[in-house]
Formats: structure tokens, sequence, C-alpha cells
């Protein structure tokens, strides 16, 4: 039994660990950033996925159009277009997932990448 709990938290401690490229043991709680790409300035890679902008326009002309206007130039819902907001990852991403003011929240409507797309097409008008 105790062969066996030992095997136990073994697994436990390798199943959470993975070598460094100069070929040391680096545990998941060495308290580095997971995940982390190191070629990007900031050390961390996009949480979200890159999106197309052709989806997007067919996505946005289903959805959005109704309070956002054609070509996203404004109606009920602000201008996309040239909007300040569509340049700050953050600020985008939480509108569209959290919903603001009468705009409902479409994290449960739309995938990542569906919101990535429209996202992609919101970012080519002006």
């Amino acid at each position: 039994m105790q062969k066996l709990l030992i095997c136990c938290a073994l697994s436990v401690l390798f199943a959470g660990a993975s070598m460094n490229g100069d070929g040391r043991l680096a545990l998941a709680s060495d308290g580095g950033p997971q995940g982390a790409d190191k070629n990007s300035p900031s050390g961390t890679s996009s949480r979200h996925p890159t999106g197309d902008n052709t989806r997007g326009e067919e996505l946005y002309n289903g959805s959005c159009v109704v309070c956002h206007g054609q070509r996203a130039t404004g109606g009920i819902g602000p201008r996309l277009a040239g909007n300040s907001v569509l340049s700050t990852e953050q600020a985008f991403w939480k509108i569209v997932s959290e919903g603001r003011h009468v705009m409902p929240p479409l994290k449960d409507a739309l995938t990542e990448q569906q919101m990535a797309d429209i996202q992609a097409w919101l970012k080519t008008l002006r």
C-alpha cells in the first residue's frame, strides 16, 4: 500500500513538470509564467484566436448590423468603424463578452473565433 501511495505522489509531481530548454526540470510551481510566448514583447501570447475578416463581415451582417448599422456606422449602438475600442484588445473582448449598456453579453451566443472574426472585419473599416 505504501508503494502505491509513493507511486501516486511521484506521478502527480511529474505530471506538472517539464524540461527547460537547457535540460533542467521545470515544475509548474516554479513561479515562472506558464504558457508564455518568449517571442512576444510582453512575454505572453494572445489568449484569443486570429480573426478572418471575410467571415467577420458575414457574422456582423447577420447579427450586429441591427444595432450598429451598415458598415458599422452607428445606429442604436455606437459607431464601431474607427472606434478606439478596437485598438484596445482588453476593452473589445470585455465589451463583446460581457455586454455594455443595452448591448447583451455575447459570450454564450458567439464563439471566441466568431468574435475574433468580427473584430478582424471591424479593424478594416475607417
